[in-house]
C-alpha cells in the first residue's frame, strides 16, 4: 500500500526541519568566532581578551557585582571570574571595594577610565544588532528575539519561558 499524502507531508516536514536544525548547528560556532573577532583591534592591543571584554561588558550593563554574581552573569565560575579580573584590576579598568560591614565581601565595578571603553562596546553591539535586524518586521524582531532566548534558555541550562 502506498503512503498517504499527509504522511508524505509529516516526512518532508520532519526532513525540512532536520534540515534546518543542521543549518544552526553549523552557524553557531561561526557566530560565536565571529563576535570574538569584533573586539575592536586597539582594545586588543591593549592585552584585554575577549572574555575579559564580556566581563566590562557586564559590569557596565549591570553595575557593581560581587564575584559570585559576576561569574554567574559570565557562566563560569567564581575563581575563573577572579582570574579573568585580576588583569583588569591591574591594569586600572576595574575597581575592588570591601564592604564596610562583612570585609570577606568584594564587589567589583568599572573604574573611571573604563567607562567610556565599556561603553564604546556595548554601542558597538547595538550597532552591530541594529543592522542585522533593521530590515525585519516588528513581528520578526519578535520571533527572532524568540528563537534567540530559547537557544540561550537550551544552552545556558535555563528553562524555556517566553517573555513579553
Amino acid at each position: 500500500m502506498a503512503p498517504s499524502k499527509a504522511s508524505k507531508a509529516t516526512v518532508a516536514a520532519k526532513a525540512a526541519h532536520d534540515e534546518v536544525v543542521l543549518e544552526i548547528l553549523k552557524l553557531l560556532p561561526s557566530l560565536g568566532r565571529a563576535l570574538g573577532r569584533t573586539v575592536p583591534p586597539d582594545i586588543r592591543r591593549e592585552g584585554i581578551s575577549v572574555a575579559q571584554v564580556k566581563a566590562l561588558v557586564h559590569l557596565a550593563q549591570h553595575g557593581a557585582q560581587t564575584m559570585s554574581d559576576l561569574a554567574t552573569g559570565l557562566r563560569i565560575t567564581t575563581p575563573s571570574a577572579t582570574g579573568l579580573i585580576n588583569p583588569l584590576v591591574e591594569q586600572g579598568y576595574v575597581v575592588r571595594h570591601r564592604e564596610s560591614k562583612d570585609r570577606r565581601v568584594v564587589t567589583v565595578s568599572l573604574s573611571e577610565e573604563a567607562e567610556p571603553l565599556a561603553d564604546r562596546l556595548v554601542n558597538m553591539r547595538k550597532g552591530q544588532i541594529a543592522k542585522v535586524i533593521e530590515d525585519f518586521t516588528p513581528e520578526e524582531q519578535a520571533l527572532f528575539l524568540s528563537g534567540l532566548r530559547k537557544l540561550a534558555a537550551v544552552f545556558g541550562g535555563e528553562p524555556l519561558v517566553e517573555t513579553y
